[in-house]
């Protein structure tokens, strides 16, 4: 694994975020986007469920229970994904993501154990108080999807939700993700497919133009699904988003 360039706070840093990359980052926005996303992902109690559980189930259906897995989440934001992944396998397992406030709260929450207050804010939720058990075979650290820190073919599964239609450099991503799986591991995506630029829209959609990109790295189609269904909380009134996702599992063959 690459060395970190520094670390601020237990995060290591395996990409030289600059001071302006994080003002234009608006994922290092801790009060609208990391509180957002602590209150989507970690406060089951709001919702009396959690609204991405069919993601999770998904994901970990996929994942052989062999012992001593190496697995990462690119994209794990507040870290709920890969955390229940170390927790239901015996794993080594690591969280990256761009987002520094992202990754604080996560290894706050999942690795310090820490307990974690989430304000009402002006969506009309209640003041909580967060807390959950010690994950020491999980990590976390900041790097972009196309410069992954793994040596080559060292990673067992890599896995990702809502990243893809995010990504400026998507086909990039896509080949470090090969990069770093071993022969045979697998990649697993969900996404609503919700790109934000008409190029993005054009290169990728609908999702065989993705498939025949992968097959063409030298992956293998497992299964592709179209009825995974999230939704996101808006507010205490029950008002939601709902999400049409898909489901994608690769295999790496060449």
């Amino acid at each position: 694994m690459k060395k970190p360039i520094r670390s601020r706070h237990q995060i290591p840093f395996f990409y030289d975020k600059s001071e302006a990359d994080f003002r234009q980052d608006p994922y290092e926005r801790f009060d609208s986007m990391v509180l957002r996303q602590t209150a989507l992902h970690l406060a089951d109690e709001l919702w009396e469920t959690y609204p991405f559980q069919s993601v999770n189930d998904w994901i970990l259906e996929q994942c052989p229970r062999t012992k001593g897995l190496h697995i990462a989440e690119i994209g794990c934001g507040v870290g709920r994904l890969i955390a229940t992944i170390a927790e239901r396998l015996e794993a080594q397992c690591w969280g990256l993501d761009y987002s520094y406030q992202m990754l604080r709260q996560a290894q706050a929450y999942w690795v310090e154990g820490k307990k974690i207050h989430l304000p009402g804010g002006d969506r009309g939720w209640m003041d909580m108080e967060l807390s959950t058990s010690r994950l020491p075979q999980l990590n976390f650290g900041l790097a972009k999807a196309s410069e992954l820190p793994f040596d080559e073919e060292t990673q067992d599964i890599l896995c990702s939700s809502f990243l893809l239609d995010r990504l400026e450099q998507g086909a990039l991503a896509l080949a470090e993700m090969h990069r770093v799986l071993r022969p045979a591991g697998l990649l697993l995506f969900v996404s609503p497919f919700n790109f934000q630029k008409k190029a993005h829209w054009d290169q990728w959609y609908p999702a065989e133009k993705l498939i025949a990109h992968l097959v063409q790295l030298g992956f293998e189609l497992l299964e592709h699904r179209e009825d995974l269904e999230v939704f996101e909380p808006l507010d205490r009134h029950g008002n939601k988003i709902y999400w049409k996702c898909s489901g994608l599992a690769f295999r790496k063959t060449s």
